[in-house]
């Protein structure tokens, strides 16, 4: 087994020198002069019949001339095959320099000649291996992995040794025959489309140079995006964060500032932007027309804001290819559907426990202008979440765990094919073959991501038996080369790989695990790790403070202004896509999100409430009026909500509907029990009662001056009346009396 480590590049031993007992530790640099690489291997296992090709490039990385190059092929034939995960882990860690097989130079046909490279200079090689070489390099092969590289020998000014000048290697599965059993591993290959969505206070896009990179087809966006399309009928899942393409779908109309516009009949809802999914011909259009279009990446939004897009922008163009390239390829494959905005799950569950539920169930427009629906997954950037997270999840989602989540002394066999923790189902991913090959060549290139595909196959099919072997799911770093893509997924033996979609990986699961029963299936939390350094690493409590504030004043905005906008999800998608997994790390994360929500303030608060400094009611009830203004170009309807001291009873004429630029006069029922002054606050809310800002108080004097003057008024009245009835009587009296004059 020792020898069987011996992992690294395969330097042909030079002679009197021993090859070491045990892997050597990696060393921190590698600065050979000659930098190979393995661009294509075929086929990608050990050939029982045929050659075997490798083709490649030496590049000159040194300062000097290289002249006479010899590229010979490397067979790690010497040692025991490697059989399991650990020796694999073990190869990839070694040393590039470490001695892990022979140098095959007995026959000068096999082998690459280049005959002089400058500094810099770069060439390409092919190295044709028959059939009787490889049997005569592994004469015995057994089920496992095999080493195999390429080296190359130059001479400088210095001369000429056997030491290698320059190094590449790869792994070379075999499996024997007889040795499959039916059908290959079940592989889903999970590509991700997620990045870091960070808008300014105005809402454009900001960080324009990241996007530029990102877009392009090496960048963490454009690089996935290429690699998974070049699968062509293959099955392949991408994993995608909704708020990815909206960004995206920004940037191709110009990267607007935010602005409150009625949204379209023809546009999806959620959106305010133009839609993603128009044709290039009909953005070229918009393009040439647009001469007033602010927030439309016309000259006047790049008078009103610098980061606005012109229309002839190489970002602009670069983000419409995106687009483009998107809605072609995603419809027709498995999507997988993080949580809008890819929120920090494990950080969410303590801070802000409603924030799955609102990323989950926000609207995705351009996903949705190309049809795709998608699976729900929930999966963070380095494969662990705790406890608290998954039980925030859904049940109809499902958890991707690294399967360094699953602790070694729980599942001493390794991570489980798949299980339920709770009502969540959970499946593992393979973060060894993340990782990709071993060095010096680049990890992540398609061939060496591919061979170490196949190599943890051949792993998983030894250790199955005559049982079903475990499916393999992976899921591709964004860092993913998209360069000579085709040779990875052309490569993929089908005999050794099955290639299916992410949910046939999962109903599988459930059938082989026994759905019926979920008490077997289950995974104790206390047996998934999420270590300390995790916890560390989460965003601060404060950033979701910000981003619940900015959610809740965008509802609001959202609220007054009705169904014919959709300002609301517009910054709930900005406070969402504020608490990314992308965002660890960010000090600015928390103030970006507070500098959203003044934005928001500043327009709730051109809706004004204006109270008379007092009132004094002649009675225990009255009613007076309030101003209401409205200097926002469009109309609302609010609500006025009053608080008052015991024993009072104000009510307004609600819902008040203002027009755009508009002032109003609304009366207010008071109704007082008892004489005195009253304190009452009156303030404007939404239409679920939520204070959006405005407010005002005032005294309310109110008393039984009625009564009195009643009082009053009935005792003159009855004086009046007795007055007049005492003179009618005494006339009537005088009427009678006989006069003085009148003879007897």
């Amino acid at each position: 087994m020792a020898t069987a480590l011996l992992l690294a590049t395969g330097l042909q031993a030079a002679p009197g020198e021993a090859a070491p007992a045990a892997a050597t530790p990696k060393r921190a640099e590698y600065d050979a002069p000659l930098e190979v690489s393995i661009d294509s291997l075929d086929p990608g296992v050990l050939p029982r019949t045929g050659p075997l090709v490798v083709t490649g490039r030496v590049t000159n990385v040194d300062l000097e001339t290289w002249d006479r190059i010899n590229l010979y092929p490397m067979f790690g034939s010497g040692a025991p095959s490697m059989t399991s995960g650990e020796e694999l882990a073990a190869a990839v860690a070694t040393d590039p320099e470490a001695q892990v097989g022979d140098r095959y130079t007995e026959d000068l046909a096999v082998r690459a000649e280049v005959a002089s490279l400058g500094p810099g200079e770069s060439e390409a090689f092919t190295i044709r291996i028959p059939q009787r070489v490889l049997r005569q390099a592994f004469a015995n092969p057994s089920t496992g992995v095999y080493w195999f590289g390429v080296h190359a020998l130059g001479e400088n000014a210095d001369g000429r040794d056997e030491l290698a000048d320059g190094r590449a290697r790869t792994f070379l599965p075999y499996v024997a025959p007889g040795a499959r059993s039916g059908q290959g591993v079940e592989t889903a290959v999970v590509v991700p489309l997620r990045g870091r969505v960070a808008h300014s206070a105005d809402g454009e896009l900001g960080r324009t140079s990241w996007w530029d990179a990102a877009l392009s087809p090496e960048g963490t966006l454009g690089g996935p995006l290429a690699f998974g399309a070049a699968s062509g009928t293959e099955p392949v899942t991408w994993l995608v964060d909704p708020a990815l393409p909206d960004a995206v779908a920004q940037l191709a109309a110009g990267n607007p500032i935010r602005e409150i516009t009625p949204v379209a009949t023809d546009q999806p809802p959620g959106s305010e932007s133009a839609s993603p999914s128009e044709s290039e011909s009909e953005k070229d259009e918009q393009d040439d027309g647009q001469e007033d279009g602010a927030g439309e990446g016309g000259d006047d939004a790049a008078e009103v804001d610098p980061a606005t897009l012109e229309p002839d922008s190489p970002l602009l163009r670069a983000a419409q290819s995106w687009l483009q390239r998107a809605a072609t390829v995603l419809p027709d494959d498995t999507v997988a559907v993080l949580p809008y905005g890819d929120p920090d799950l494990a950080a969410a569950a303590g801070a802000l426990p409603s924030l799955y539920d609102t990323a989950r169930q926000h609207p995705a427009p351009t996903l949705g202008s190309w049809g795709v629906e998608g699976t729900p997954v929930v999966a963070s950037r380095n494969g662990y979440l705790d406890a608290g997270a998954i039980e925030k999840v859904g049940d109809d989602a499902t958890v991707l765990l690294g399967e360094q989540a699953f602790a070694a002394e729980a599942f001493p066999e390794g991570a489980p094919v798949g299980g339920l923790v709770g009502d969540r189902p959970v499946v593992a991913t393979s973060t060894a073959v993340s990782r990709g090959g071993p060095g010096p060549d680049a990890a992540l290139a398609p061939v060496a991501l591919r061979q170490r595909l196949l190599s943890e196959a051949v792993v998983r099919l030894l250790a199955a038996g005559d049982e079903r072997p475990v499916p393999i799911v992976v899921v591709l770093p964004s860092s993913i080369d998209a360069a000579d893509a085709e040779e990875f997924w052309s490569g993929l033996d089908p005999e050794l790989v099955s290639l299916v979609d992410l949910p046939t990986v999962t109903r599988a699961n459930d059938i082989a695990a026994g759905a019926g029963d979920s008490a077997e299936r289950q995974i104790d939390p206390d047996d998934l790790t999420y270590p300390e350094g995790q916890n560390a690493a989460q965003l601060d409590s404060r950033v979701f403070s910000e981003a619940g504030a900015l959610i809740r004043s965008g509802r609001s905005l959202q609220s007054i202004l009705g169904e014919g906008y959709a300002i609301g999800d517009t910054l709930v998608g900005e406070a969402l896509a504020g608490t990314s997994y992308a965002m660890r790390g960010d000090a600015d994360a928390g103030p970006r999100l507070a500098r959203s929500r003044s934005w928001v303030t500043d327009q709730l608060d051109m809706v004004s409430l204006d109270a008379p400094q007092g009132v004094t009611l002649s009675s225990s009830s009255g009613s007076f009026n309030v101003a209401i203004g409205n200097t926002l170009d469009h109309a609302v309807t609010v609500r006025i909500e009053a608080a008052a001291d015991s024993g009072a009873t104000i009510k307004a004429a609600n819902p008040i509907v203002l027009a755009a630029n508009s002032r109003s006069s609304v009366p207010i029922s008071a109704d007082m029990r008892g004489t005195g002054v009253h304190n009452v606050r009156l303030r404007l809310t939404d239409a679920d009662g939520t204070p959006i800002g405005a407010e005002d108080e005032l005294p309310i004097r109110s008393g039984q001056v009625g009564v009195v003057i009643w009082a009053i008024i009935g005792t003159g009245a009855g004086i009046l009346f007795l007055a007049i009835a005492i003179r009618l009587v005494r006339r009537f009296r005088a009427a009678r009396r006989p006069s003085a004059e009148d003879p007897a």
